[in-house]
């Protein structure tokens, strides 16, 4: 019964968490409060440094000592960051908004996800409850885009910052609610006493492993592209004539076609896994590259359907990885993962950032979908020519 609840609670709290008004059109907050696309996009570049430096430590200390605890610190980040961001007006404030917003992110990372797994009895349902979490998650997004881009270009993009710290204040709340397994948090302590143990356990989980090193290095890659484009979409959208509010209708799409792309991955028979693993990065960066040479309305169709392939791939792939794990490091590993994609959001955003001085940000499109299709296609060949697709 306890498990039930808690999964209630995570569904209501995941709801509540992305329930965020300003995602809509944070990036035109920031023009209009003076910063240029090469200034914001280095907010990436500086929130994956962050990630990096906190990834570890924070997935350790939610494995070791408290789930609950770490994710509460999360929203209270969350919070705090939001209020830096409506007072700021200079870039250095913006840029601690951000590294606190990062850190929010870093105490967050996998501990829904592992609060999942354990939950089940079955494990093999946990594809079908990462599809729940993803519908609900998705489902407070579209609710929330569209709803933050009538605000903004009603009332002002400021008043979203405001208005979304009621959900922020309520998911807080509902936190608190949440029912941890002490007897699992002495039994750890037990087994592993030290932290740089579950940290070597959880490298040693995945060193042995090729083909989940495999995946988290293409899941590493992929997920950096999309966080690029999800931070330049609105820019490009003002380029082309969309309005702030047509901005928030088609982000609300995009959702639409996360869940699409989530359940497809639920559903996808286990025998056919590895063939998506190793196409759908290609195929998301066929869709990115198109997005950038139309550089026109059009090209939106494309930003859609990148997300059908990039949720499908990220539902199998988690469900691979906490199947693979041990629950002696199940958030570390998460962790883990995410410090990979923080070293590559740190190369490939700062490139980006660097080029936008003298690019436009659909040519930037062009770059990114290319690296994807190149990446994805020398993955398959080496596969081939080692006859190894396992």
């Amino acid at each position: 019964m306890k498990t039930n609840k808690t999964r209630i609670i995570l569904y209501i709290y995941e709801f509540l968490s992305i329930f965020i008004l300003f995602y809509a059109v944070d990036t035109l907050f920031y023009l209009e409060r003076g910063i240029e696309a090469n200034g914001y996009l280095f907010f990436v570049v500086i929130s994956y440094g962050i990630q990096l430096l906190f990834e570890i430590p924070s997935g350790i200390l939610a494995d070791k000592y408290s789930k609950k605890k770490i994710l509460i610190m999360s929203q209270i980040f969350f919070l705090i960051s939001t209020i830096i961001f409506i007072f700021a007006h200079s870039y250095i404030v913006f840029v601690i908004a951000t590294i606190i917003a990062a850190l929010q992110k870093c105490f967050s990372t996998g501990i829904v996800n592992s609060y999942l797994y354990e939950s089940l009895e079955n494990k093999n349902k946990f594809n079908k409850c990462l599809f729940i979490k993803n519908t609900i998650y998705y489902s407070a997004y579209m609710l929330a885009m569209p709803l933050g881009g009538f605000i903004a270009e009603r009332y002002g993009i400021i008043t979203t910052y405001y208005i979304t710290l009621v959900p922020a204040i309520l998911g807080l709340i509902v936190l608190f609610f949440l029912h941890e397994n002490k007897n699992k948090i002495i039994e750890k302590n037990n087994n592993i006493t030290s932290k740089l143990e579950i940290l070597k356990n959880g490298l040693n989980e995945i060193k042995k492993n090729s083909f989940i090193k495999t995946i988290i290095f293409t899941n590493a890659i992929l997920l950096v592209v999309v966080k690029l484009i999800e931070e330049t979409h609105p820019d490009y959208s003002t380029q082309i004539g969309i309005s702030e509010f047509q901005i928030g209708i088609y982000t609300a799409f995009i959702l639409v076609f996360c869940i699409i792309g989530s359940y497809l991955g639920s559903k996808i028979k286990e025998k056919y896994h590895n063939i998506v693993i190793y196409i759908n990065p290609i195929l998301s960066g066929i869709c990115i590259l198109l997005l950038g040479i139309l550089n026109n309305k059009v090209g939106i169709l494309f930003l859609l359907i990148m997300y059908i392939f990039e949720e499908s791939f990220d539902n199998i792939i988690i469900s691979k990885i906490h199947n693979a794990i041990s629950s002696k490091s199940r958030v570390t590993v998460e962790s883990l993962m995410s410090m990979l994609q923080c070293i590559f959001g740190i190369i490939i955003g700062t490139g980006i950032t660097i080029l936008l001085n003298y690019i436009n940000v659909n040519i930037s499109y062009i770059i990114l979908g290319l690296l994807i299709i190149v990446y994805g296609s020398s993955i398959i060949l080496y596969k081939v020519k080692n006859k190894n697709f396992k």
